[in-house]
């Protein structure tokens, strides 16, 4: 492929293969040992914390899933987008890359099976083109795998994995499977962006009931979005599932950024946890552990992000919950104990504003925890839809980004309330579906009432609004 990236994955224990046929070579190993790089770039991930679960090292297959995720994960954060050329003829804002995986397994007739599978399934949540290529590996000390459920950790009551980030969502994931009488073992993966220090503020939660897996890139990144991380996430879960002998994980992620059908496809947010790419992953999972059933569940897939919040019962709870995936990067601000706001201005903040201000908690517009309240404190008379820059659409926060998201969502959620399903479907086939029709549409109440909400302080809010979809006297009342 032409400008392709190749990149092959090595073990930080050894591995020798010849690097021919790649550009780069990433050395995935643990803390406890300082790999030889060779020019190449390492990614760290603390080992003796599944070592522990499993009272022994990992299944070859589990140690290899982790290694292919992290290299891949590690790949996409090397290779920089680069310039899109994007103008305001609706071309692509995210540029595409061609990368190639080449990772050297023990049992490679399993891995080759799943090739397809993975260059699928990655490249869908990337918007990249992905290869995967397994070889045999030459290093004699892997071997195949034994008896999985030998040796596996004895955690009291846990019949299931959930993902756990301090967001939103995965706190209302810890009290929605609670109340269904769940009793998941929770795993959060710390890979920096405050993740670590946003989950010790719910330890009182889990009372150990939790196992936090470090990850370190001892190299400079080039690219910041970051599409690929749930592979490392999911294969992390899949890995403490094998060691606790359980089947089911957990991914809590409301609908509307699931599903992704509220935006196009060129914004920098994610859909790391949309439906494709978890049945994708869950036939990956299927062949890798034909003896189990272990299976990806989406619980908040029918969710608004206002009944995400709505599902969490302790107020104070959700004040600590970081939704920005960029936050230290960004927010000037932060609270009491210094955690840093959320930036106010991505997609998901502006999906966490419209969730709670929604919400039974009556939050108020300083509970909000923002950087910047642009709906509040913006004076939007001094904008319309045309100066709005679209070329900034490929950056992950600024106050473009932020009007050219609400400006999608404003017009997404109009078209709902004012068009026959059949009409939408046209654009948008999913909406065909009742249930997806029906989340929509509460979806976009729930966009108006967010204005409603603001423009109660803010007045050039619905002026904005009236004039942006060309709204008649007392329409946008009739919306929420």
């Amino acid at each position: 492929m032409k400008g392709t990236k190749r990149f092959l994955i090595k073990s930080g224990t050894g591995s020798s293969l010849s690097e021919a046929d790649s550009d780069y070579t990433i050395v995935v190993d643990d803390y406890r040992t300082e790999a030889e790089t060779e020019g190449g770039r390492l990614i760290k991930y603390k080992k003796n914390v599944l070592n522990d679960l499993f009272g022994r090292s990992p299944p070859q297959t589990v140690t290899a899933l982790i290694e292919v995720a992290l290299g891949t994960y590690a790949a996409d954060r090397l290779v920089k987008r680069g310039p899109t050329g994007a103008k305001e003829d609706e071309e692509e804002m995210l540029k595409s890359r061609q990368i190639q995986i080449l990772y050297p397994v023990a049992d490679v007739e399993r891995w080759q099976s799943l090739e397809s599978e993975l260059n699928h399934a990655i490249s869908f949540i990337s918007r990249d083109n992905f290869q995967f290529r397994f070889i045999d590996a030459i290093d004699e000390t892997q071997s195949n795998d034994g008896d999985d459920s030998e040796h596996c950790a004895q955690i009291p009551g846990a019949d299931s994995v959930a993902l756990f980030s301090g967001g939103l969502d995965s706190l209302g994931g810890q009290s929605h499977l609670t109340d269904e009488g769940h009793n998941p073992h929770f795993v959060s993966v710390d890979h920096g962006r405050n993740v670590g220090h946003l989950v010790r503020n719910f330890d009182h939660l889990f009372d150990g009931n939790l196992t936090s897996i470090g990850v370190d890139e001892g190299f400079s990144a080039y690219e910041n979005t970051q599409f690929t991380r749930s592979f490392m996430y999911f294969a992390f879960a899949a890995a403490v599932a094998v060691a606790l002998d359980v089947d089911d994980i957990y991914v809590p992620e409301n609908g509307i950024l699931s599903r992704f059908s509220s935006l196009e496809s060129g914004w920098t947010t994610t859909r790391t946890v949309h439906p494709l790419f978890v049945k994708s992953l869950n036939r990956v999972f299927e062949e890798l552990f034909p003896d189990r059933n272990i299976e990806i569940t989406n619980p908040f897939l029918g969710y608004t992000k206002k009944d995400v919040v709505n599902s969490i019962s302790n107020k104070e709870n959700i004040l600590f919950t970081r939704t920005c995936p960029h936050p230290r990067e960004l927010s000037q601000k932060k609270d009491d104990v210094g955690h840093p706001y959320n930036c106010g201005e991505c997609i998901p903040c502006l999906i966490r504003i419209i969730g709670l201000v929604n919400s039974k908690h009556q939050i108020q517009p300083d509970e909000l925890l923002l950087d910047n309240n642009h709906f509040l404190k913006f004076n939007f008379s001094t904008v319309s839809a045309e100066t709005v820059a679209h070329s900034e659409q490929g950056r992950q926060s600024s106050l473009s980004v932020f009007l050219l998201g609400l400006n999608t969502h404003l017009s997404f959620a109009y078209r709902i309330q004012t068009s026959t399903q059949k009409e939408l479907v046209s654009s948008n086939p999913e909406l065909l579906d009742p249930d997806i029709f029906e989340l929509y549409e509460r979806f976009s109440k729930e966009v108006f009432r967010t204005v409603e909400f603001f423009a109660a302080e803010n007045q050039t809010l619905k002026d904005y609004v009236i004039e942006f979809l060309s709204l008649e006297d007392g329409e946008l009342d009739s919306l929420t």
